[in-house]
């Protein structure tokens, strides 16, 4: 009976050896496959710079390029400003009502031609090659008024895309003096508005001394 019982035990301790040489091997292969997961799958800094490995930087040019910006038309520019409740500048502002233009005029003081337009630009206007897309009748205005209904007349229609525009100032028959005010300051404010490529006098079935055709620019759009 002794001996049975030495057996067992001997078996029991045989037992518990490959249990623990088991669990041994066990974590052994536990470590191996985390530290072979850790080599095929690498922190997020090292997955970064694999894959910016093969990347060219971009060299640093030193430039500032800025979006071109739109450019609006004084109309515009007013009208928006108007909305918002700013102050907005004149249609008028810095057009003066005096000056001698006479060295200007052409055609014994009947039209005016830019120096970058073709000489024959006046003749032309007023033969009808350009058809007058608008009017403005400035009777019964005072200068100050007409001043700025040209100016923000000639603004309406650059916008409007009209080139080409009639503008009737008299021939001072109903003013004092019989003197017509309106048809040098017109032909003045004119001058110094740099859309305004020529104007002449117009043809007699046109208003003929007491109205000019006026050509200007063509806008160009951003």
């Amino acid at each position: 009976m002794r001996g049975t019982k030495l057996g067992l035990a001997d078996l029991k301790k045989l037992q518990k050896d490959v249990q623990q040489q088991r669990a041994e091997q066990q974590r052994r292969e536990a470590e191996a496959r985390a530290a072979r997961a850790r080599a095929a799958s690498p922190d997020d800094v090292t997955a970064f710079r694999r894959a910016m490995g093969q990347a060219t930087p971009i060299k640093p040019s030193g430039k500032v390029v800025h979006a071109p910006q739109a450019t609006l038309s004084p109309a515009i520019a007013q009208r928006r400003a108007s909305a918002i409740g700013e102050a907005s500048p004149r249609a008028d502002q810095g057009v003066s009502d005096g000056g001698d233009i006479a060295p200007l005029l052409s055609e014994n003081g009947t039209a005016f031609v830019r120096h970058d337009a073709a000489p024959d630009t006046a003749r032309n206007l007023k033969r009808g090659q350009w058809r007058a897309g608008a009017e403005l009748d400035l009777h019964g205005l005072r200068v100050e008024q007409a001043r700025h209904a040209v100016l923000s007349f000639l603004d309406e229609c650059l916008e409007h895309g009209i080139r080409c525009v009639r503008i009737v100032h008299g021939k001072g028959y109903g003013s004092q003096g019989l003197e017509p005010v309106l048809k040098d300051k017109v032909r003045t404010w004119l001058v110094q508005k740099a859309e305004v490529m020529a104007f002449s006098e117009a043809p007699e079935r046109e208003g003929g001394a007491g109205a000019l055709l006026v050509l200007m620019r063509a806008e160009t759009r951003p």
